[in-house]
């Protein structure tokens, strides 16, 4: 057995011959093919963590409107009695409250299962999604709206609930499209 001295170069590399077929399977000089299928994406838990991050404000958001709404309605309302027949009625906080507690906890839930690599967790968020915005249109139209200078009470229900359904379809779009990013990779993982 021959050894290389130490300056005459580097010692040959071992290499191992095979051509590649279609569909991501190396034929092998032994004719079996080998079959690379690498770890899942991280993408499930990244959104899922997102998806929880968001529920988590859902939760705050709720607590902080069922709250402090009413208490700075009241403020506002003190500070200037001739405004009061302006100020959103406290009815309106508690359930903006409520609902935000609600859809917090089913963000909490649907992000959990998406960090686990469950697709349930992406279809719950989805349902979650549409629910609140449904939920949202309906609040804006439920509102009581006073008639101020120039625009009467039916003008500005008809801005609001408009304004509520363009915005309630461009964010739950755009936010099941980022919840849905997971099943955009190749190599996604979710049961």
């Amino acid at each position: 057995m021959q050894s290389i001295p130490p300056q005459q170069g580097i010692p040959p590399q071992l290499m191992i011959g095979g051509q590649v077929a279609q569909g991501g399977i190396a034929q092998t000089p032994y004719g079996q093919p080998v079959v690379y299928a690498g770890p899942p994406s991280e993408a499930a838990k990244v959104i899922g963590i997102l998806i929880m991050i968001y529920g988590g404000f859902q939760i705050i958001s709720g607590l902080f409107s069922a709250f402090a709404g009413p208490w700075f309605s009241n403020i506002m309302g003190d500070m200037d009695p001739a405004s009061a027949e302006f100020m959103t009625p406290n009815w309106v906080y508690y359930v903006q409250g409520f609902l935000g507690l609600i859809s917090g906890v089913a963000y909490l839930y649907s992000g959990w299962l998406t960090q686990n690599f469950e697709r349930r967790g992406i279809h719950y968020t989805w349902i979650i999604l549409g629910i609140t915005m449904i939920f949202g249109i309906i609040l804006a139209a439920a509102i009581p709206y006073p008639d101020v200078e120039g625009v009467d009470s039916g003008t500005m229900r008809m801005i609001s609930t408009g304004g509520a359904v363009l915005g309630g379809i461009c964010g739950a779009g755009f936010c099941g499209i980022l919840a849905a990013i997971p099943l955009f990779m190749a190599n996604h993982g979710m049961k």
